[in-house]
């Protein structure tokens, strides 16, 4: 783990995996998730010649928390996590909730960023009808929170609390609530992935992940304005977020390219690793 110190004082925790002269993809993690978050077999992201990069979204693990942050304001963040590596361009990728916060980078950093890979990615809300994508009712519960975000604070800092306690059952409810993704979080593999990273993700009782649901409101920006090429995957049996998400965002993004997970959830880019980071060669 690297700790950078930035420019207002704030701290943010990174990771480097796989080859260390690879190609950099930079990878978002989902909200509700950390750092941690990737495929634990450090060989086959070395074996695909990706030099990939995590970092803490602010309030999320090691890193400080950024009250009212915006998608936009990630953008320094992560400039500043490549910068401290010497790397000059490369890939972003972001899985869930780190899918808007890929966009915002590619968006902001057009010269850099040289092409961007989105796994069961949130979609704007920008259109009538887009919130009714979001299948998972104790999501669209917090964004109806969004006026009153003390009560959302105090019943994240419980749900926390009991989550941390029992990381296993946690990650086993999740499984159980989502038929679609009960392979993936119970393999013997990536199970120990998920309950470490959802832990860490949990670290500052959840302060992260609220803010994370604040900016999905207000993207500040307009997708379509991304330039760089898109590879879009979705698997079509999620139940956290609907497969018209990814039809939203193909249908909005110049030159992208989207694929169909069949049967897959929303966990699906941990057991389909291989083809996602491949598209960004």
């Amino acid at each position: 783990m690297g700790i950078l110190t930035l420019a207002d004082g704030r701290e943010l925790a990174y990771e480097v995996w796989g080859d260390p002269a690879g190609r950099p993809v930079f990878f978002q993690h989902g909200t509700g998730d950390s750092r941690l978050a990737r495929h634990p077999d450090d060989t086959l992201t070395a074996s695909l010649g990706v030099r990939l990069i995590t970092a803490d979204r602010p309030g999320v693990g090691r890193s400080t928390p950024l009250p009212g942050r915006t998608l936009l304001d990630w953008v320094p963040d992560a400039s500043a996590v490549v910068d401290a590596l010497g790397i000059d361009t490369f890939a972003v990728a972001g899985w869930s909730g780190g899918g808007p916060h890929a966009l915002a980078i590619a968006h902001e950093l057009p010269a850099r960023v040289t092409k961007v890979a989105l796994a069961s990615c949130l979609a704007p809300f920008d259109r009538p009808g887009a919130r009714d994508l979001v299948l998972n009712k104790d999501l669209r519960m917090i964004w109806k929170l969004s006026h009153m975000k003390f009560l959302a604070r105090a019943a994240a800092r419980h749900e926390s609390r009991k989550e941390e306690q029992h990381l296993s059952a946690f990650v086993d409810s999740i499984a159980t609530n989502a038929p679609a993704d009960a392979a993936v979080l119970s393999d013997p593999i990536l199970h120990p992935m998920f309950e470490a990273e959802m832990g860490e993700a949990l670290r500052q009782d959840g302060v992260g992940v609220l803010d994370d649901m604040w900016a999905f409101l207000d993207w500040g920006f307009h997708i379509e304005d991304v330039r760089q090429h898109v590879e879009i995957f979705h698997g079509d049996a999620d139940e956290i977020l609907g497969v018209g998400m990814a039809e939203e965002l193909a249908g909005r993004l110049a030159g992208s390219r989207a694929h169909n997970w069949a049967g897959g959830g929303h966990y699906s880019v941990f057991a389909q690793w291989e083809e996602f980071l491949r598209s960004l060669g």
